[in-house]
Formats: structure tokens, sequence, C-alpha cells
């Protein structure tokens, strides 16, 4: 037996919270094997990010296109993206494989002391070079706003309507060819946490969950990992975001404290529940998600 494989570009962070470790976790919790480039070294604990190390984009190449050439890899992850030859290199890999699904789940973090690149370089390249060729772009509202005026005037929409301008983001962004656009809220005040999926039919989808009292390192990786995954196994991309969602807020639901400062998602909670807990868990649907039958034998 063999298991679905994600490749994912992603950052190392240290306490394993979120980057290329949470992918593996997550990814290994769905039965799928994480293959892990690291775009970047971040130094840094549980309430705060120190540092960042991006790593040479020629390596990144040497790397991904070693491992793209020894197995069949079913989805592509990126998140962590350093600098602009990154973005550039990961272009030219995607470009290669058509057939894989993109799944690009952008965080732009860019070293203090790098002087030859800025957040808002990156995200334009971005969105130039990366998201035509994406499947599906997750991100929180404010970065898809940030892509969407690479491009775009929205100043003629009323500011008050924050759904004309969520339709109008997503829809700008789907004109750059990438099929799905995959919104979420987590940084609004209110009790429910709001996500929204568009595709070039219009809205597709929208799910709420409740919002959770306490601050999570890894929640984003989380779930755009569970895609990934998700997607590896077949399932098409509304069903695997329905169930990654569930899947990830149950992980924050368990979320651990490995440190002084934020928790982290328990990606094996279903490994640890007490019989108390299973009793009360049992309503909740898709607790674990279940891969697709599309699994590799």
């Amino acid at each position: 037996m063999t298991y679905p494989i994600v490749l994912s570009f992603n950052a190392h962070d240290p306490t394993g919270g979120a980057g290329i470790a949470a992918d593996a976790l997550t990814c290994a919790s769905l039965e799928t094997c994480a293959f892990t480039v690291a775009t970047a070294l971040l130094a840094g604990d549980f309430s705060r990010l120190e540092s960042v190390v991006p790593l040479d984009a020629d390596w990144i190449d040497d790397q991904a296109r070693t491992l793209l050439e020894d197995s069949v890899v079913h989805a592509i992850k990126i998140g962590v993206l350093p600098d602009i030859q990154m973005v550039r290199v990961i272009a030219e890999i995607i470009a290669d494989y058509p057939d894989v699904p993109v799944i690009l789940a952008p965080s732009i973090l860019v070293a203090d002391d790098d002087e030859s690149n800025s957040s808002e370089e990156i995200i334009a390249a971005t969105h130039d070079l990366l998201l035509p060729s994406a499947n599906l772009l997750v991100a929180q509202r404010h970065l898809l706003r940030q892509l969407a005026e690479v491009k775009h005037d929205f100043s003629s929409i009323e500011q008050d309507h924050p759904q004309l301008l969520a339709n109008a983001h997503a829809q700008a962004l789907l004109s750059t060819g990438c099929e799905y656009i995959f919104a979420t809220d987590a940084k609004s005040p209110d009790l429910q946490v709001v996500h929204q999926l568009f595709s070039s039919d219009g809205l597709l989808r929208t799910d709420t969950t409740p919002r959770l009292k306490d601050a999570f390192l890894g929640a984003n990786s989380t779930l755009s990992a569970a895609i990934s995954a998700l997607m590896a196994h077949g399932q098409p991309t509304p069903q695997a975001i329905g169930e990654a969602l569930e899947y990830t807020w149950q992980t924050l639901r368990f979320g651990i404290s490995m440190g002084m400062g934020k928790k982290i998602p328990d990606r094996f909670y279903w490994t640890r529940q007490t019989e108390s807990e299973t009793e009360e868990t049992e309503q909740v649907p898709n607790k674990r998600p279940a891969p697709s039958s599309n699994t590799l034998q």
C-alpha cells in the first residue's frame, strides 16, 4: 500500500506549530505523505516571530525537482514566500507539472535586513506568477484584498458593503485563471468565523465555525494542509474544504499548550480522546475526515 503525496513549499518553524512540520503532521493524520521543501528558516516561539532567513532558491529548485522526478505527487501546497526569487522558482516548477493540483496558501514573510524585497513586491509576484497556475487560493480576507488590488481598483465599491467587496475581490482573482478562491476571516471580532468559497459562478458555499477563545499558532497551516491532503486523495475541492474545516476546528478545539504563548492545533486529537470526550463529540460529523476511496493501493 502507498499513500497520496503532498509536496509542501513552506518555512521551517522550530515550534512545529506552523510551517512544514504542521503540514507533515496534518497530512500524516489524514493518511497522506508530505514531502517538504523548506523555503525559509524561522526563529521564534509560541508568542512571537523573531527573524526570517530565506533559503537559496536554486537549492529549493534542486530539492523539489529531485522529489518530483522520483515520485508521483498528487497535490502541491505553497506556504511561506520570503522573496521574489522564491516565487519565480516555484512558478517554474509548477508550470512543468500542470496536472498536479496547486493549493496556494501564501504567507509573506520578509527578513528585516532584506532590502531587495518588500511584501508589496512579493504579493505582486505571487499574483502574476503563482495565482494563474493555482487550483485553489486559501487566504485571509486582508491578503485577498492586497492580491486583488495588484491589478484592480475597488474604490467605486462602497466600503461598508463587505460582501460586495469580497465578491469583487474574488472575481478579480479568479480572472487570473485560478479555479477557486477560499476566503477566511479569522481576525474578525464576530462570534462565528465565516469562510466563503468562490468560483467563476459566484459564491459556492459559506461555512461558519464557532470562534474559540484561545489564540493559535498554525491554524491556517493546518487548514490548508488538510485541504491539500484531501484533494490529494481525490476529493473535489468543495468537499475537501468542508471536511478540512471540520477537522481543523476539532484540532483547535483540542488545542494544546506547549509554551507560554499561543496554543497549537492537536492534529491527532482523535487518537487521544477519553471515553467522555468521544461521547461528547459523537454528534459532530467528520471529526477526522475519511480520505476518499481513491486512496492508492
